[in-house]
């Protein structure tokens, strides 16, 4: 896939081997991280005209799979993307509700099985059902060495705390994960049952991709402004880079550097955007 773009161009990459990981694939190489079904669908939906063949396999699998997506969650995750869910109109894709007859695929894309290890949270939800406890399960799945709060577990599934602790309480239940009480907060780990960690398969990597794109959206829609002043540019550089570090902090990626001033920090921009692009390259 190649634009004008190098950020645009990984983007494209990514979302094609985030597909390929749910097993929709027209050669692609799947994504070994964790896939976030609902952050690849947002993207996709504000992007994917810009490669034709990605949005034909994305509107393929909905059209096929189109269940195993949390309209709600979606809603979410777009907004956080974006900034706005109608403009990225993820929900409105009629094959999220229930219509997949209305689409004629031209059978160009193959629909396989989704037992790449970045599947996993669409593969899980396939067994359970879309709720928090499949996509907590995948969460600490891809997270087997540490434990996490309620409260980290409700901002990765964007979901309430309220529902994180009724599906904890339902996985501890069936012995899927144990809960520490640290001080006031509990903590919640996969359980070392060897069956239970070879049946869920070898871990892929986590990955925040809600995160990621929102920072690789914010990029793409600075440059698009196109800002003729190098000062003026240089300014809402910095504003913009400001805005993004703790997002950058929250899904260790790379971090800009804010020591130059006034125009000279648009090379500074330009190589941390680089960097970026690297990082979101699969």
């Amino acid at each position: 896939m190649a634009s004008n773009d190098p950020l645009l161009d990984a983007l494209l990459d990514r979302l094609a081997a985030g597909w390929s990981a749910l097993g929709a694939s027209l050669g692609d190489p799947p994504d070994p991280t964790l896939v976030d079904p609902e952050a690849l669908l947002a993207m996709t939906a504000h992007h994917g005209d810009a490669e034709p063949r990605l949005h034909e396999l994305a509107l393929d699998w909905c059209a096929a799979r189109g269940s195993l997506i949390n309209s709600a969650r979606l809603r979410a995750v777009a907004t956080e993307i974006a900034g706005d869910a109608a403009e990225v109109g993820g929900p409105r894709w009629p094959f999220l509700v229930g219509l997949p007859a209305a689409r004629q695929s031209r059978g160009k894309t193959r629909i396989g099985s989704i037992d790449m290890p970045g599947g996993l949270w669409i593969r899980l939800r396939a067994l359970f059902g879309v709720a928090a406890r499949a996509d907590i399960l995948a969460l600490l799945a891809s997270n087997q060495s540490a434990a996490l709060s309620l409260a980290e577990l409700a901002a990765r599934t964007r979901t309430t705390k309220r529902n994180v602790a009724i599906a904890v309480e339902s996985l501890a239940l069936g012995g899927a994960v144990e809960v520490d009480l640290v001080g006031n907060a509990k903590r919640v780990r996969l359980s070392p049952d060897p069956d239970l960690r070879a049946w869920l398969g070898a871990p892929p990597a986590d990955a925040d991709w809600a995160t990621r794109f929102a920072i690789v959206e914010a990029l793409l829609r600075f440059d698009a402004a196109a800002i003729a002043s190098p000062l003026a540019r240089a300014v809402e550089a910095r504003v913009l880079v400001e805005r993004l570090l703790p997002l950058c902090r929250r899904t260790a990626w790379p971090l800009p550097d804010l020591r130059a001033r006034g125009e000279a920090f648009l090379g500074a921009y330009d190589l941390w955007r680089a960097e970026v692009t690297a990082a979101l390259s699969p």
